[in-house]
């Protein structure tokens, strides 16, 4: 048996409603797309020599697909950490 005395332990209909805020963030439910979501595969931010041939010590570990990073620039990248750094 509850004890039907005090305070209702159930959120109020009020406290489930959305409060507005100044601007418009829900707190951690940020719009801003992961960082994968904004770099493209096939660009990178940096130009790098191919490497010499070199035999593999991996076997059977080594990538067989591109690793998949995003290639991000230096002022895309800060940009994308100061915006989430502001929300």
């Amino acid at each position: 048996m509850l004890n039907s005395q005090g305070r209702s332990t159930s959120p109020s209909e009020a406290a489930l409603a959305a409060h507005p805020t100044f601007t418009g963030n829900r707190a951690l439910m940020q719009e801003e797309p992961l960082i994968f979501e904004i770099g493209r595969t096939e660009v990178t931010g940096v130009d790098l020599d191919e490497p010499a041939p070199f035999r593999p010590r991996l076997g059977k570990l080594e990538r067989k697909a591109e690793i998949g990073l995003p290639g991000l620039s230096e002022p895309e990248a800060m940009r994308h950490y100061v915006r989430l750094s502001q929300k």
